[in-house]
């Protein structure tokens, strides 16, 4: 395995806690969506089986499961479920006061990730870079958050809890309430703003339709054609593994 990168979460050491995937290459059928959906560099790619490994499992985002849900096969699970695995880290570690801090200085950042009653949004759209989904028109895939305001306290987890890169949330500091700016932009698959928001405001549409795309587009040779440029450009991402004389034997079968 590489080594996997020190991080905190909200203020809380990433490795104190066990959170990554595990495959299941009894139903992995080697697609490579996985290593191309992680944005945190979880995955390698093992070239002589053509099957991805977990080889930074400190890297992945608490309670991150993207990667299963998008997983055609089921092949990856997690250690627990994710809501109670993330609600008990915020109530144990009591993440709030730096929640509240990075929101601020997120706004401060991103100044016009304000939002004020009545203000139209027109000023943000759906970025360039994440216009198209494998290919597919981004506006197309029912994916993104919605906010109940009447359960909404105003915290700012899903804001600071989402990539700042993506800006799908904005914040109302008048009415204290998180705003969802451009779902577009939401990550496909995407939902750790809703696993982390202990008052349950946050909703999305089923995942049944975008595992569906997915299958399609494995189908197709998009996803094939995709992992194999993305392999070319950086062969960082391929790893090698000690392997018996029996296992190297089914390899060559």
């Amino acid at each position: 395995m590489t080594q996997s990168m020190s991080k905190t979460w909200h203020g809380v050491d990433r490795l104190k806690y066990v959170w990554f995937p595990r495959i299941d290459y009894d139903k992995c059928i080697g697609c490579g969506l996985c290593l191309l959906t992680c944005g945190n560099d979880v995955f390698r790619w093992y070239p002589e089986g053509s099957l991805p490994i977990v080889a930074n499992p400190g890297n992945c985002v608490l309670g991150c499961t993207t990667c299963a849900k998008l997983c055609p096969e089921d092949a990856i699970t997690f250690p627990d479920d994710p809501k109670k695995f993330v609600r008990s880290i915020i109530i144990k570690e009591k993440v709030y006061p730096i929640v509240k801090r990075e929101l601020g200085e997120r706004l401060n950042k991103y100044p016009d990730h304000k939002v004020s009653t009545g203000k139209a949004i027109t000023d943000i759209s759906i970025k360039p870079e994440f216009s198209k989904w494998h290919g597919v028109n981004r506006k197309t895939i029912n994916w993104g958050p919605r906010i109940d305001e009447k359960k909404c306290i105003g915290c700012g987890m899903c804001v600071v809890q989402c990539s700042e890169k993506r800006s799908v949330f904005g914040y109302d500091e008048q009415r204290r309430k998180a705003v969802v700016l451009v779902p577009e932009n939401c990550m496909v698959g995407c939902n750790n703003c809703q696993i982390a928001c202990l008052w349950d405001a946050i909703t999305f549409p089923s995942i049944s339709e975008v595992r569906e795309l997915a299958r399609k587009l494995i189908a197709s040779g998009r996803i094939k054609e995709e992992l194999d440029a993305k392999l070319q450009q950086n062969p960082h991402l391929f790893i090698e593994l000690p392997c018996t004389s029996l296992e190297k034997t089914k390899l060559n079968q």
